[in-house]
């Protein structure tokens, strides 16, 4: 079933930004060791996509800080 966009949807918990945050950590470290195993003299697409993904995800752990923050 899809929401009704008409209806706003809740404003999340602290502890559900808290949860967020930490199933992004979760993924920040998965993606370090994969980042990890790769050869470090083989800069290919492989490894830029990685980099790319971890510099998302850590400004997406940021931006649940600020929301967190903001609201205590």
């Amino acid at each position: 079933m899809t929401p009704d966009p008409a209806t706003p949807a809740p404003s999340p918990s602290d502890a559900d930004l808290s949860s967020v945050t930490g199933q992004i950590d979760a993924l920040l470290t998965w993606v370090e060791q994969l980042v990890g195993t790769l050869d470090s003299a083989d800069r290919t697409g492989d490894e830029a996509g990685l980099l790319e993904v971890e510099r998302h995800l850590r400004g997406a752990r940021r931006e649940l800080e600020r929301v967190r923050r903001r609201r205590r």
